[in-house]
């Protein structure tokens, strides 16, 4: 178990991800200047029920770590910050400071090291490939099968409960049958052929 900072958002972080966020609360700054002064993490948590400025919004109980990619002054005169997902954690308990932040202990969730992706959905990793190139993102083919399935959730226009969801399953293999579903419900593939275009 360790300790870390949660940030309740409306949004979902997988690892290997980045999201850009900016700072105002008083309890976010400080722990971000902790988090940069430590060189430690801090975990982003999605909210099923309240909101981000509220101190007793409810939340999930599997999030992801995250660290400070990289951090900017913004022009408004907040603080931006660009955080990248690392790993799933678990929490088990939580409590919070006076000055609002929630403080949890938490277990870190191992993540499957399979690099090879399964022959019926190789076409998920042309498909993510094909996403890179029209977003202009930066595609690894050397991903293994986790990471390809965590970047394309996050290209995919899914919602965040889906999001969560998929986060919160332990196996890639049971992650991509539900993301499989998921395309073909879209009709971003076809059920019995993947056309993933040009």
């Amino acid at each position: 178990m360790i300790e870390l900072p949660l940030f309740p958002l409306k949004t979902v972080l997988l690892p290997g991800n980045v999201l850009s966020l900016k700072i105002f609360e008083p309890r976010y700054t400080d722990m971000v200047a902790h988090c940069m002064r430590e060189m430690s993490n801090f975990g982003i948590i999605l909210i099923f029920k309240g909101e981000e400025y509220e101190r007793n919004s409810e939340i999930h109980s599997i999030g992801t770590t995250a660290n400070i990619h990289d951090w900017q002054d913004r022009k408004d005169g907040l603080l931006g910050i660009t955080a990248l997902g690392v790993d799933r954690f678990e929490i088990d308990k939580t409590r919070t400071q006076p000055d609002g932040l929630t403080v949890a202990k938490v277990k870190i969730l191992d993540e499957e090291s399979k690099k090879i992706i399964p022959q019926q959905y190789l076409y998920m990793q042309q498909l993510l490939e094909h996403i890179s190139q029209q977003e202009a993102k930066v595609f690894k083919p050397e991903d293994g099968f986790a990471e390809i399935l965590y970047q394309l959730i996050f290209l995919l226009p899914l919602n965040s409960n889906l999001k969560q969801r998929l986060l919160e399953i332990p196996k890639s293999l049971d992650r991509a049958n539900i993301l499989h579903a998921e395309l073909i419900r879209l009709g971003i593939i076809q059920q019995h052929k993947p056309d993933i275009g040009t």
